[in-house]
Parts: structure tokens; sequence; C-alpha cells
């Protein structure tokens, strides 16, 4: 089945590659004749985008799928190669001159370093020359922008040229971003750490007009005069040695503080409590709980101090119109309310 699937895509016109035979960061798909014919079909695999170029610009372009190329969806192809129109016989054109591309849209890591040096320094202080390499892991957003920059340095790819182009870029980016700042070379000589800093910002933005996200930087490594190298790498093994013995701190602390048994509240012995004592102890709370509530309850009573006056039986006497109570016949004021009697 195999041997016949094979057989088949020898004299088939569809574009359909395996993500086994494509690498690198673009990836030219050859053609038969050069030509996409009309109506062929397209598999993009995961993790590619599919760019039709043509003397140096790029065209038409589709994501992971499957597409079939015809004038309804080459809109780009349209207008620049008129591939919707008929030839001079009045013939519907059937193919058309072009490239095919794949693009990596996955995480790419990129070694690269400047080819040329940033001049620094100041006439008073003196002149000097930096360089760079480090080690870069970006990603493809824009694969039709890439294209389009890729295209107009060659009308035409090949194979790992696109990594030499954006290489290239990187490095003019660079050299750019230092001339730009014009650091001392102190502060390359001891790895200030605003020099990656303003790189990373700075690179990120030129690199994003690519189509291109810049997601690390690692491994820099700047390239001073000779006389400046030796004092810069001693520097930068002394700082390697000091984060490994920081890190084998770490593992050693973590490693004791394991093995030590933990005692809670310092030297304090917590003892433990059965559950027996625990249902004696809260029954004698609620007990103290309401043996409390009503001592307060008692101290809280109101005493009237009049009220065996008020509850006497002896009718006779004078009766208050206000509150009702008999005072004594003699009274004047009601003894209650306080009330003048007639």
């Amino acid at each position: 089945m195999g041997i016949f699937k094979s057989f088949k895509n020898l004299f088939s016109n569809d574009i359909t590659p395996t993500e086994n035979s494509l690498s690198g960061l673009v990836c030219p798909y050859a053609l038969k004749h050069s030509k996409i014919k009309i109506n062929s079909k397209v598999k993009v695999p995961r993790g590619y985008v599919f760019v039709i170029g043509h003397n140096g610009k790029a065209l038409d372009h589709f994501g992971e799928g499957e597409y079939y190329l015809s004038p309804a969806t080459l809109p780009l192809c349209c207008k620049r190669l008129k591939i919707h129109r008929t030839d001079k016989n009045n013939n519907i054109k059937k193919s058309f001159k072009a490239e095919a591309y794949f693009v990596n849209i996955n995480d790419y890591e990129l070694y690269f370093k400047t080819q040329e040096k940033a001049e620094l320094g100041r006439r008073a202080t003196g002149i000097f020359k930096v360089g760079l390499s480090a080690t870069l892991k970006f990603k493809v957003v824009d694969a039709k922008k890439l294209m389009d920059a890729l295209l107009n340095e060659y009308s035409y790819l090949k194979q790992g040229e696109a990594e030499k182009i954006v290489v290239s870029y990187m490095s003019d980016f660079v050299v750019a971003i230092l001339n730009k700042y014009n650091f001392a070379l102190s502060e390359f000589i001891y790895s200030n750490s605003i020099i990656e800093e303003n790189l990373v910002g700075e690179l990120s933005q030129k690199l994003s007009k690519l189509g291109i996200m810049l997601l690390q930087i690692d491994e820099i490594k700047y390239l001073l005069p000779k006389k400046y190298q030796k004092e810069y790498e001693n520097n930068i093994k002394i700082k390697e040695q000091d984060k490994k013995e920081d890190a084998d701190d770490n593992i050693e602390k973590n490693s004791t503080s394991k093995d030590q048994e933990y005692v809670p509240f310092g030297n304090i012995v917590i003892e433990e409590i059965s559950k027996d004592d625990i249902l004696i102890n809260s029954s004698n709370q609620i007990e103290e709980v309401d043996e409390k509530q009503e001592n307060e309850a008692k101290e809280q009573e109101f005493v009237d101090l009049n009220l065996d006056n008020l509850y006497k039986q002896d009718k006779k006497g004078k009766e208050c119109k206000l509150c009702g109570y008999i005072n004594t016949e003699n009274a004047t004021i009601c003894e209650i309310c306080k009330n003048k009697l007639d």
C-alpha cells in the first residue's frame, strides 16, 4: 500500500509533504516544472505555513490543513499573475509559474555572531570595538511578513538561506543597538545587566517588523579587544562559580531542613488530649457559661421599691385620677406618680 501511494504521488500535482520531509526555518518545495497546477491540492502539516512566491514577492499563504489551489482561493495570485483570466486563445489557464515554501512556525533556536563590530567610546577616553555572539529562541508569528523580507533579499530561496539572512539581520540590529547606547568599556567587562535589558527590548521591536517574536536570548558573549577579553572571561568564570556555589548551598539547605524533625512552637511540647477529656472540658465550659449568664441576669434584674405600695389592697382614701393609686385621706400628692390630688 505504501509503495502504491508513493508511486501515485510521483505523478500527482498535489503538494503533500510530511513533517519529517521538512527541515529548517524555511523549506522550499520542489514543484513539477516549477509550476502550480490550478485546482491541485496542498496539504499543510501542523507547525507550518505554506507560502507561494513569485519573482521576489510573497503571495498567498495557508495555515495547517488541506486546500484546493484555485482562483477562488488565490486572490493575490489572481491580482499579480492574472491566473483567473484566459490566454490568447481564450483557454482557461491550467497552471502558473511560482515557488512553494513551507515556513516553520514552531519555536526555533538560532546561534549568531555579529558579522561586524560596533565602534564605541569617545575620543577623550578612547575608542574601542565590540562584537557579540548569542543563542536566540524565537517564533515566526507572521509567515507572510517574514517571506516578504526574505524574498526582498533573494528572488528565490534555497534550503538554509533563510537562516543566513535572519542571522545577517540580527547582526545589523545588534550593532545598531550597541552604537545607539554607546556603553562604556567597563560595562562590557563586568557584564552590566543594563546592556542585556536594552538589547532584548530593542531587538524584540526590530524582529517584530519581520514577523518574528523573540522568546529568549541566552549565552551572550561579548567580543572585546584582546587586552580586555581575558579580564572579561575571568569575570564570567567567577560569576558562574558564584552561581554554582549558591545553587549547591540551596540544595544543601533544603536537604538539611528535610532531615531535621519538625518541632512545633520551638521547644514547647504539646500533650495529646483524648476524646473523653475534650468532651468533659466542653461540658464543664458549657455549665460555666450557663451559670455566668444566670448570675448576670440576676444582677441586671430591676427592683421597684414602690412595688408593694402599688399593690396595696386598702381602697379607702383619695384615688389618683392619673394612675389610679389610692392614697391616704390626708394626702395632697400621689405617692406613685406625684400627681397633685384634688
